[in-house]
């Protein structure tokens, strides 16, 4: 058992933004799509077809911002595609794209000194060498309530790109439409940040590292600390526009339990849901287990204040704590967590 068990439900009001596409047609690039089946009361179920952000749109922004976070705070060991947001992995933290030179990892303990191979998984065919992400991601939906469903919209925006005299001949306006949507959406997310520079499928240790646990802690820190620029950020294609979005409400737990993952935040109880679950868990594992009496910390966040439950301990084992500040909560969480590693 290797702690941190980390999990985090979210809302975010997303106005405006290109999220996940879906393809080009022409000049048309189109909005990724999905269908959900919603029931209410005795009603019989109704099909609704949805914009979404994808868990790979989501997993691919968390890297990036995680890789930024990490260098902010110092840390060294990761290559130039982990650097640049390149979602190429299996290649060693020395290789470069100065003059090309990537060399690929010939076991999975040289692959995760690199920080992106490490957290977010590779696969080497060739070696037969792979590592599952210690990321992993939801779909973003909208809220599962039915005036956010009716509500649901997409839409085209008209762009113009200009052509320069030296491709076409002459200087010219393209015009292409981008679909944009705009709706509370709700997303979850599950990492396992224990595992961290430990290898899955080897026995071999990783080496040539300084000082392995202050390195896990730091990007146990990282992991979790980009988990804000991401919420913020909304996975979007930002190529086009910057997000127009707004943090609803967020509820993460951290803990020292193998927790099972929370209620997605796209129905409407996934708070009560999510403290119900993580409660039976812990208080049936605890008794049993070897870590210590407070050994799961529940954090939320919500504009609506009413929303979060009370704060306090329960069962002598989790400790609720209301936040009005998400940064905060954000930095809490990252700092009680990289100090749960064995």
């Amino acid at each position: 058992m290797y702690p941190p068990y980390v999990r985090l439900s979210a809302r975010v009001n997303v106005e405006v933004s290109v999220l996940t596409g879906s393809g080009t047609i022409g000049n048309y690039n189109a909005h990724a799509m999905a269908t959900v089946i919603f029931k209410k009361d005795s009603d019989p179920p109704r099909v609704y077809e949805i914009p979404v952000i994808t868990g790979n749109a989501l997993k691919h922004w968390h890297s990036i911002y995680l890789a930024e976070t990490y260098e902010a705070l110092s840390g060294r060991y990761l290559n130039d595609l982990c650097k640049r947001g390149i979602g190429a992995r299996g290649y060693t933290v020395d290789s470069t794209l100065v003059d090309n030179k990537l060399k690929v990892a010939e076991s999975e303990a040289d692959a995760i000194k690199d920080l992106c191979n490490d957290i977010h998984g590779f696969l080497n065919p060739d070696q037969q060498i792979k590592r599952d992400s210690l990321v992993k991601v939801s779909f973003g939906v909208p809220v599962l309530e039915e005036e956010i469903l009716e509500a649901v919209s997409k839409y085209s925006v008209i762009h113009n790109r200009v052509i320069p005299k030296e491709v076409s001949g002459k200087v010219e306006m393209m015009i292409f439409k981008q679909e944009y949507s705009s709706i509370l959406y709700g997303l979850s997310i599950s990492m396992n940040l224990g595992m961290t520079l430990r290898p899955m499928y080897s026995g071999r240790e990783v080496s040539g590292i300084q000082n392995l646990d202050y390195e896990r802690k730091l990007r146990i820190k990282a992991s979790i600390l980009a988990l804000l620029p991401l919420l913020l950020g909304s996975a979007s294609k930002q190529a086009r526009a910057l997000p127009i979005s707004r943090v609803e409400e967020t509820l993460l737990v951290v803990s020292q339990l193998p927790v099972p993952n929370i209620v997605h935040a796209s129905y409407p109880d996934y708070i009560e849901r999510s403290i119900e679950l993580v409660r039976g868990y812990v208080s049936g594992v605890s008794g049993e287990s070897k870590v210590s009496n407070l050994n799961t910390y529940i954090y939320c966040y919500s504009r609506a204040e009413a929303r979060c439950p009370k704060e306090g301990i329960m069962d002598n084992v989790i400790q609720i704590k209301r936040f009005n500040d998400l940064g905060m909560l954000i930095r809490e969480a990252a700092d009680i967590a990289s100090n749960m590693i064995k």
